[in-house]
């Protein structure tokens, strides 16, 4: 009895022994059968290297698995984008000649818009051939990983060259993707020989740069390659087949196409790469560059720096975009005609607020990016206006602009200065204006803000002395806008306007900044004890009309001879003053009280 089972149990052990060597040998004859399909390596060759592959496989096995490995031969062939995590990242960058890795975020929207961008344009070339390696990473949970490399923002494209990091300034749609890599590891030119394949290239609809030759070698086609290396987001083709180039004049010829009704321009120029270069950056663009996040780098790079923007939402864009495109036929390669894209809020609501605009409704302005100075359309959307706008802006007519706040209505002690009023009130050189430049997100304004606001209690029955305030993130004006640390305390003295501002170093104490304003007001006013203010002229409203040479005069008694060598102009309407002040200096009399005694006659 013992025996019959343990002859029963060796049967159920050999039985299972073959069925699990059954089951070994049909996974290995799936996986082969999977490498057979899609035979194509990390390298884009053919896997018929036996050792390669078990090479291969340690080297996967060595670096650690995880589901955002990649752990076989298979997957990676399969999905032509590796995962890679910290722990292998560096063996595939090390390992092949060409890399180009994607590091990501797993909620950035950016990411999951360029993920099947990305996974195409690798599909894409495999089948040409390329030998690229195209991989991507977690960036968020692979922090190692993103520090090594500085990923910071997502998503972040780097392109490796024999483990080398080179800088990506590519597009993020799978055409731009692809044509980069191709230039940075393939022939920069595309032959074309049939008219087959020259519609395979129209068909993809992209600006194309055409060259015509009789042969491809000499010193032309010699420059047309080097301007096809430079131009890395523009595709090249040339052919010697007059069929192919259909219309064109003899060769050597070259010409660029758009997909778009301006769709075609010759180049008339000399051939050497930096004219064909020249030719291709100024007329590659389409009428209208949609301006986002992802090609900002690429548009603010281009040679033509005058930019009028578009700001219009989409319901807006739609009836505005032909006046739009009409005006822009007229200033081609002169001002690029940008619509910004309102979908990218994180990117459209930063430059709104440079201009301080409004986004309700549709704005057009002008940015001149080699100087970053700006210019605002302010009168109606059409084409006339658009077109006077961009020929005034290309001839440098248009008045500069600067951001401010709507006019104040009403004001305290502290007059609430904009851009719009800055050079009313703080330039009047009839006053002295002490200035307090401030910003709503800065952490000591507020106390300097109450020490500011004490001093213009004390000092409001001052009739010459003005205290001001600006918030300088909702407004701008030329005269402060090298000023980047607040708050910073200015005094314009009366009469001395166009020179720089004097600026208080103590903002602790109010009766600090008063023993500041004595000692550097261009009109002077006495304190008395207790520090209160006692106007020599009393009932008065504000100071008498000097001009800037009578109040020079008042502070700094001349000499009759200085008095003389400068008349006091009579069109002030102050010739009797000026003519006291004059017989005042020469009997020794005190200026400043002859000022209030004069200015008292008069009223």
């Amino acid at each position: 009895m013992a025996r019959r089972w343990f002859r029963l149990l060796l049967l159920l052990l050999a039985l299972v022994s073959v069925v699990v060597h059954c089951c070994r040998a049909l996974e290995e004859e799936d996986s082969q059968g999977l490498v057979k399909e899609d035979v194509v390596s990390l390298e884009g060759e053919e896997l018929d290297d036996e050792d390669e592959l078990e090479d291969l496989d340690e080297g996967l096995e060595d670096g650690g698995g995880g589901s955002d490995s990649f752990s076989s031969v298979e997957t990676m062939a399969a999905s032509k984008v590796v995962n890679v995590n910290d722990r292998d990242v560096e063996r595939v960058v090390a390992r092949f000649e060409y890399v180009l890795l994607l590091g990501y975020a797993p909620w950035c929207t950016q990411s999951q818009k360029l993920l099947p961008e990305f996974a195409a344009a690798a599909l894409n070339l495999v089948q040409l051939g390329n030998p690229t390696v195209f991989a991507k990473v977690d960036a968020i949970n692979n922090l190692a990983t993103s520090s090594r490399y500085g990923i910071r923002g997502y998503p972040t494209l780097i392109f490796f060259v024999n483990g080398s990091r080179q800088a990506y300034s590519g597009g993020h749609s799978r055409e731009e993707i692809s044509l980069w890599v191709r230039k940075k590891t393939d022939n920069a030119v595309t032959t074309i020989r049939s008219e087959e394949e020259a519609e395979i290239i129209l068909k993809k609809n992209l600006t194309t740069v055409l060259g015509y030759f009789d042969k491809l070698e000499g010193p032309e086609h010699e420059a047309f390659v080097a301007a096809a290396k430079s131009e890395m987001n523009t595709e090249f083709v040339q052919t010697t087949v007059a069929e192919v180039a259909q219309v064109f004049i003899r060769p050597p010829f070259v010409a660029l196409r758009k997909p778009e009704p301006e769709y075609f321009s010759a180049f008339d120029g000399n051939f050497s790469p930096k004219e064909i270069s020249l030719f291709v950056e100024m007329n590659k663009r389409p009428l209208l560059t949609v301006l986002n996040s992802k090609n900002a780098n690429m548009v603010y790079s281009s040679p033509l720096k005058l930019h009028v923007l578009l700001f219009a939402e989409t319901k807006d864009y739609e009836s505005i975009k032909p006046l739009y495109m009409e005006a822009a036929q007229d200033f081609k390669s002169k001002v690029m005609f940008v619509v910004v894209d309102m979908e990218d809020k994180d990117f459209a609501m930063p430059m709104l607020a440079v201009y301080g605009l409004d986004r309700n409704k549709p704005v057009v302005a002008g940015l001149n990016n080699e100087d970053g100075s700006k210019y605002l359309m302010e009168s109606d959307l059409t084409v006339e206006n658009l077109k006077k706008f961009a020929a005034d802006f290309y001839s440098r007519k248009l008045p500069l602009y600067f951001k401010s706040q709507p006019v104040p209505v009403e004001n305290g002690l502290v007059k609430i200065v904009v851009g719009k009023t800055f050079d009313e009130v703080v330039m009047d050189d009839w006053k002295d204006v002490f200035l307090q430049v401030h910003a709503p997100w800065c952490p000591s304004c507020e106390k300097v803000n109450r020490v500011f606001e004490k001093l213009a209690r004390h000092v409001q029955k001052v009739p010459s002395l003005l205290m001001a305030k600006f918030d300088a993130q909702a407004n701008e004006h030329p005269s402060l806008m090298d000023v980047h640390s607040y708050p910073l305390l200015l005094l314009y003295p009366a009469g001395r306007k166009s020179s720089k501002p004097i600026v208080a170093q103590s903002q602790a104490s109010w009766k600090k900044l008063l023993v500041f304003l004595k000692e550097n007001v261009a009109i002077p006013f006495p304190v008395s004890n207790g520090d209160e203010i006692v106007p020599k002229a009393h009932g008065v409203n504000d100071v008498a009309r000097l001009d800037a040479e009578q109040v020079k005069e008042i502070n700094d008694p001349l000499s009759v001879e200085n008095l003389e060598k400068e008349p006091v102009d009579e069109a002030s309407g102050s010739q009797e003053v000026a003519e006291k002040l004059y017989l005042s200096s020469q009997s020794g009399n005190n200026v400043e009280d002859l000022y209030f005694a004069e200015l008292n006659d008069e009223l």
